[in-house]
């Protein structure tokens, strides 16, 4: 009876270490460091890249091939000494959430490490290292380690996604483009909003009619943009296109079209708010007409 007794005993005790080290393990998971973990981020369009770009960071510019990405490095350690790189070629692969390449060793803060990504970041992963940009994949991202943000791209992710194979990846500084926001600035009503210009024919000519002062009068239409006329036709060259939150288009040859929602037509693209979340691009243009005002300076 005493040996049945004590064996009851040793069982229960067995059993009460195993679910002990059940919930040691999930509380350390628990307490893990994530990627979305003080980010800044935007969650109404998932078609634009999940983290907003760092205030006062730097713009750069990735060449796969005769398609240019852009995106903006953060002020951290790692990212810093990117820049001092740069330019720089990268080789990089395409993936199923990614594209990656083995690169050199880079200095990094060990407390800025983290599981998982949120869609659009690029990242060093500390243990091969590898640079990489991630497009998908963000909610089961959690299972991998490792990882320190360095910035996020600034294009919907849709302009990566739609690459395959690899390529040896130029990236370089945004040198122009200080100078192109310089020259053609955008206000909506009385507030002014910061504009990543197309470099083409309809933006150019755009340009030239601001040069003087150029006030566009907008309509809301179909809850989901603002079109208003530009008194003329400007070169065009329209693609089908699906536009997301921010996006500003020519239609028609003629109007100019800012976008708080989204819609699937033919197009010619001039530009994008790149420093308003969705949210606030709704807040200025889905409560009533607005007035755009073009300026160069």
């Amino acid at each position: 009876m005493k040996r049945i007794k004590m064996k009851r005993i040793a069982i229960l005790l067995l059993a009460i270490l195993m679910l002990l080290g059940v919930y040691m393990t999930a509380s350390a998971e628990s307490g893990k460091r994530i990627a979305k973990d003080n980010a800044k981020m935007q969650t109404e369009d998932p078609s634009m890249p999940t983290r907003l770009p760092p205030e006062n960071g730097t713009k750069i510019l990735l060449h796969f091939g005769d398609t240019v990405i852009p995106g903006m490095l953060n002020d951290s350690e790692t990212a810093q000494a990117l820049i001092a790189k740069l330019p720089y070629t990268q080789h990089m692969s395409r993936y199923s959430h990614d594209f990656c390449g083995v690169t050199e060793d880079l200095p990094y803060n060990e407390k800025e490490e983290h599981y998982g990504w949120l869609n659009g970041d690029i990242d060093y992963a500390t243990d091969a290292p590898y640079f990489t940009i991630l497009f998908e994949d963000q909610d089961a991202s959690e299972v991998y380690g490792n990882q320190v943000n360095i910035g996020v791209i600034t294009c919907p992710l849709a302009e990566i996604a739609a690459l395959n194979g690899s390529y040896d990846v130029l990236i370089e500084l945004d040198e122009n483009d200080e100078e192109a926001e310089s020259q053609m600035q955008m206000r909506i009503n009385d507030t002014p909003v910061t504009v990543a210009w197309e470099d083409n024919e309809s933006v150019s000519a755009l340009r030239e009619l601001a040069t003087n002062g150029l006030t566009i009068q907008m309509s809301m239409y179909g809850g989901f943009e603002q079109v208003g006329s530009i008194g003329q036709r400007l070169p065009s060259h329209d693609v089908q296109t699906t536009t997301s939150s921010g996006d500003i288009v020519l239609y028609s040859s003629s109007h100019i079209v800012v976008f708080y929602g989204s819609n699937s037509w033919a197009y010619t693209r001039l530009g994008r708010i790149k420093d308003k979340t969705p949210e606030e691009v709704r807040n200025l243009l889905g409560n009533g007409d607005v007035t755009i005002t073009l300026t160069v300076e």
